[in-house]
């Protein structure tokens, strides 16, 4: 198979701990999705909020909003 970038000559153990998701039971992963559903649909469309805020934010040079956004990440990171 031909690839059209190389990436994984160039990734390290963090993107395969943060991918290795992609390696799943379908089945298993089917049924937790559909049992909650009603939380994964609101998640994603928090996600979705976000992602447009940055894209907005992108788009506009509103470097402002992004600075806000990576310094409330940061915070929600060290809770963690």
């Amino acid at each position: 198979m031909i690839r059209k970038y190389e990436t994984g000559k160039y990734i390290g153990d963090s993107f395969r701990d943060l991918t290795r998701i992609a390696n799943i039971n379908e089945d298993l992963w089917d049924e937790l999705f559909m049992n909650n559903k009603q939380y994964l649909l609101a998640s994603i469309e928090r996600f979705e909020e976000q992602l447009d805020v940055l894209k907005n934010a992108i788009r506009d040079n509103d470097d402002e909003t992004l600075k806000v956004a990576f310094r409330k990440s940061t915070k929600r990171r060290e809770h963690l």
